[in-house]
Formats: structure tokens, sequence, C-alpha cells
């Protein structure tokens, strides 16, 4: 197995293999090398004839608490319009590289799972949660559209995907899993023992079905035009980096600090409503 930096990739057992989210202490939020590491394992893994499903998890408190707000630019990268709507479409074209990966990919989410991170598992094929899993998008409160939309509309509906976006609230497992947006809840204690023994479950079925049951179901949203559809999001979320609320924001976090902008975002939210 190659070293990898923010990942661990291993083989749990037989034809199962898991990646772990490891950088706990940032609540794996999701860093450029993080994702580009994600992307190097999917070809390992998809290259490998004795693999049959991944699980991916998170280290630590959380799954992952979204993208990695304190990451620098790229050195001497200007942000300007164009060079925002390149790195837009290359996030939309990396979830849907995991999307595509040819054999099955199952999320397993504990605590936080906010923002990028529901991009990440809304693009995976199962996911199933713990009962303290959390997820949502509060980064749209003011700072952008999600570029892929975590597929929501396509899991949950329009009317529960404008719901959560236009308040940018969280919602608990339970409501995750009645809205659709998961598979299935365990206890904290059980769910990897339950996520694993449903990989074994997976791995008694031939790769090569595998693959085939996945590409059917797979082609069946992409005849919707799902694709385009993430494509155009990631650019409204270009026109929103240019809004008056995001520049606010990043002026904000630049003044006082990722910490105190969050909080000043959050304050006026902080009773959700019933």
């Amino acid at each position: 197995m190659a070293n990898y930096e923010t990942v661990i990739y291993e083989t749990v057992e037989g034809k199962i293999r898991r990646l772990t989210l490891n950088r706990p202490e940032k609540l794996n939020a999701l860093s450029p090398r993080l994702l580009n590491e994600l992307m190097q394992v999917l070809d390992v893994y998809e290259e490998d004839p004795e693999a049959s499903v991944l699980i991916i998890r998170g280290a630590g408190r959380a799954f992952s608490a979204g993208y990695d707000l304190n990451e620098p630019a790229a050195p001497g990268q200007k942000f300007t319009i164009s060079n925002d709507r390149i790195n837009m479409q290359r996030l939309v074209t990396r979830w849907q590289r995991l999307w595509s990966c040819t054999k099955p990919v199952i999320a397993q989410v504990h605590g936080f799972c906010l923002a990028g991170a529901t991009e990440f598992v809304g693009h995976c094929d199962i996911v199933f949660a713990s009962e303290d899993a959390v997820f949502g998008h509060p980064a749209g409160r003011n700072l952008g559209v999600l570029p892929s939309l975590s597929l929501w509309p396509v899991l949950m509906g329009p009317r529960k995907s404008k719901e959560l976006f236009f308040t940018g609230d969280t919602i608990s497992a339970a409501e995750a899993l009645d809205w659709h947006l998961i598979n299935r809840v365990y206890p904290r204690e059980k769910l990897e023992e339950e996520t694993l023994a449903y990989a074994r479950r997976v791995a008694l079925v031939s790769v090569e079905l595998l693959a085939l049951h996945k590409a059917a179901v797979n082609r069946y949203l992409e005849v919707t035009g799902f694709r385009a559809a993430e494509q155009s999001s990631a650019d409204l979320d270009v026109i929103a980096h240019q809004t008056e609320a995001v520049k606010e924001f990043l002026k904000t976090q630049r003044t006082k600090g990722l910490k105190a902008a969050l909080s000043e975002r959050d304050r006026p939210f902080a009773k959700k409503q019933a």
C-alpha cells in the first residue's frame, strides 16, 4: 500500500477495503491534499482485482466538517472569476469521479457531515450513519451554493432540498433517514460492526455483477441529466462568490479569524424553528 498523509487505506479482510479520512485534529476537513489522495485511492481500489467493496469513514470525532476554509490558495493563483469557475468545475469532476467508481462505495458516517462532506457522501452508493450524525450545509448562509448540490434534489426531492438550503440548518441522522438522504442509522457503538457486516454480504456477490448492478442504477440517473445539473450548480456557486454576503463573510474571516466569522454567522440561527 502507498503512503498517504491525510488518509489511511487498508485491507480489512478478504475483498473489503477501507479508507479512513485522517485529519482528526481538523475534523477531517477536506483539504486539496486529502481530496487528491482520495482520487488516488479510488484508482488503486478500482484496479485491485481482489477488492469488491470500499468503506469510507472518518477518524476522531466526525466524518468530516466539510471543506477546509483555512487552506491557503494555490501559490501564485489570483482569485478571478475564471479561476474560481475552473476550481468549482474541478470539484464537481472529483465528486462525479467518486460517483463513477466502478465498484461499490459505502460511507460510514458519525458526527459532523457538513457542506463539502455532504457532497462526499451524496456521491457514495450507500450511507450508514450513527445516531449522533449531523447533516447540512450551514455554509449556504453566506459562502455560496454547493457545487454539486450533494445530489440532494435527486435523493430527497426539491422540497426538502430547498428547506435545508434556505436556512443552512442541519438535520439529525433520524431525519436524514426519513428524508431518504441515508440508508440506515445505528447506535454509535454499533456503526462499524453493522457497516462491516453489510460489506461482507456485498462481497459475497461477484465483482463483475456488482459493477453491472451499480452501472444500471447510475445509468438511470445519468439519463435524467444530473451531471449537467451539477456543472450548472458549480457555475451558480461562482456567481454566489461575487455577492455582498459572501464578500462580507470573507472580510470578517480575514480580520477576525474563521472561528469568529462562523460564530457571527450562526448566532442568529441558534434557535431553530420547529
